[in-house]
C-alpha cells in the first residue's frame, strides 16, 4: 500500500505563493519603471529597441568598414554606436509621424534594391544569411530595419513635392547657370612669356592639341592635348587659379587666349566647348538637392520644437544638431535628470 504525504493546509500554501507572486510583480514593475531610451513627442524609444537597432547599425556599417559612431575621448565604441542609433531613432519618429498624418509609405522596391546591394557587398545572399546567423541577426530583421530607414527618403520626396515647384525650379536654374553649364578648357603651360607669345602665334583649334602635346609643361593634361576635360562651370571657377578662369570664361568656344601669367607659370588657353545643359535635363537634379534642403529644413526645426528627452544613461540631445552627445562628468546640466528639446 502506498502511503502519500499529507498535503499542506491550503493557508499553509499561501506564503510560498504570495512569495512566487510578489517576486513576479517585482519584476514585471522593474520592467516597466525602467526609464527608456528616449522620448520623442511622449512616444518611447525602449531600451530593447535602441538595443536591437544599434545591433544591426554595428553589422551594416561593418560591412561598409565603417564604426558605428565615433567615440570621444575615453568613451566605448559600444557607447558611440548607441548614441549614433539613438539620434537615428529620435528622427524617425519624428519621420513616421509626418508619413502617418500625410500616408507616406516606404517604396517596397527600393527595400529590394537597399537588401540586393547589401548582398552585392558581402558576395550573395547566402553570405548575407551566413554573416546575419554569426551576429546572431536575421534577414528578417536587416529587412524591417530597411524599410523604416527608407521611410526617410519617402518622406523627403513628400516634402519636396510639397515644397519644390515648377517655378522653384526654374528660378534656381536661372540664378546660377554655373552650376548647369559645362566648359571644356585646355591650356599649354610654359615658362616664359616669349614662349608663351610664340605659341599663341601659332596655335589654333586644329593645332592646339598637337603643339600641348609637344610644348605644355603640365604633365596633367599635356598627353591629353592640354584638356583639363569637361567639368561643371561653377567647379572650374572655384578649382582653377582667378586669373586663368577670366581669360578663359572672356573667350568663345574655339578662341584661344593671348600669354597668361599665374603662379605655375605662362598660358595659352583655348575654350574648347562651354554649354549650358538645357533645363529638362537637369530638372531631376534640381529636385533631388532642393528636397534634400527641404527635408533637412524640416528636420531641423522638428528637432528644435519637439519635446524630446533622451535618458543621460546614454548622452545628452543637442537640438540644433539631432546628435545624442556624450554626457561630460564636467556638465553644468549633469547626469541625474534626462534633457530635453521643448519648442518655444
Amino acid at each position: 500500500m502506498i502511503r502519500r504525504s499529507p498535503r499542506p493546509p491550503a493557508l499553509a500554501r499561501v506564503p510560498a505563493l504570495a512569495l512566487v507572486l510578489a517576486l513576479v510583480l517585482a519584476a514585471c514593475a522593474g520592467g516597466k519603471n525602467e526609464d527608456p531610451a528616449a522620448r520623442v513627442e511622449g512616444r518611447v524609444v525602449s531600451v530593447e529597441r535602441l538595443a536591437a537597432d544599434a545591433a544591426m547599425f554595428e553589422f551594416l556599417t561593418g560591412i561598409s568598414g565603417s564604426p558605428c559612431g565615433q567615440p570621444s575621448a575615453g568613451e566605448s565604441q559600444e557607447s558611440a554606436c548607441n548614441r549614433l542609433t539613438l539620434a537615428n531613432l529620435i528622427q524617425e519618429e519624428l519621420v513616421k509621424a509626418y508619413a502617418t498624418e500625410h500616408g507616406v509609405r516606404t517604396d517596397p522596391q527600393a527595400v529590394k534594391d537597399a537588401i540586393a546591394s547589401v548582398e552585392q557587398a558581402v558576395g550573395g545572399p547566402a553570405e548575407l544569411d551566413r554573416r546575419l546567423a554569426e551576429a546572431d541577426l536575421t534577414r528578417e530583421d536587416l529587412v524591417a530595419l530597411a524599410q523604416r530607414l527608407l521611410l526617410f527618403e519617402a518622406v523627403r520626396e513628400a516634402i519636396g513635392a510639397e515644397t519644390v515647384t515648377d517655378e522653384r525650379v526654374r528660378q534656381i536654374y536661372e540664378q546660377d547657370p554655373a552650376s548647369f553649364t559645362t566648359v571644356e578648357v585646355a591650356h599649354i603651360l610654359v615658362d616664359t612669356r616669349a614662349e608663351a607669345e610664340e605659341i599663341a602665334a601659332r596655335a589654333t583649334p586644329k593645332n592646339f592639341a598637337d603643339l600641348a602635346a609637344a610644348r605644355s609643361q603640365d604633365p596633367g593634361s599635356a598627353p591629353n592635348g592640354g584638356s583639363l576635360g569637361p567639368m561643371v562651370e561653377s567647379a572650374f571657377v572655384a578649382r582653377f587659379d582667378p586669373a586663368f578662369v577670366r581669360a578663359a570664361l572672356a573667350l568663345e568656344p574655339g578662341e584661344i587666349s593671348e600669354p597668361v601669367r599665374t603662379d605655375f607659370g605662362w598660358h595659352v588657353i583655348e575654350l574648347v566647348s562651354r554649354d549650358l545643359v538645357p533645363l529638362d535635363d537637369v530638372r531631376e537634379q534640381i529636385v533631388a538637392q532642393e528636397s534634400g534642403r527641404a527635408f533637412s529644413d524640416w528636420m531641423h526645426e522638428r528637432l528644435r520644437e519637439a519635446t524630446i528627452t533622451v535618458n543621460p544613461r546614454f548622452g545628452r540631445f543637442d537640438p540644433e544638431t539631432g546628435e545624442v552627445l556624450p554626457v561630460r562628468s564636467t556638465s553644468t546640466e549633469g547626469p541625474t535628470a534626462p534633457t530635453s528639446a521643448t519648442g518655444p
